[in-house]
């Protein structure tokens, strides 16, 4: 029987970029979609982007405000707390 490792927050950069799609295109099957991508829209790039760029990931929880407590930017966490503790004194 082979077993399922689950795949943390943490080492979602570590999935093949081939796993990657081949998830991708099932969910364009699954839901109907006509293409993962084409102008000014690709599902591919983004999910790609989320799983394997951690800056970049980090800068869409920001934009989507998902709170992103990961230690790997623990530096901004404390500097964002330090300005938020002298504004509100």
């Amino acid at each position: 029987m082979e077993e399922n490792w689950l795949i943390h927050s943490n080492e979602l950069h570590l999935i093949e970029t081939s796993e990657i799609h081949k998830a991708i295109e099932k969910m364009i099957d699954r839901l109907g979609i006509a293409a993962g991508s084409t102008d000014g829209f690709d599902l591919y790039k983004v999910i790609e982007t989320y799983f394997k760029d951690l800056d970049k990931r980090h800068q869409i929880n920001k934009l989507l405000r998902i709170p992103d407590k990961n230690t790997y930017h623990a530096e901004e966490i404390i500097e964002e707390e330090i300005i938020k503790n002298e504004i509100n004194g």
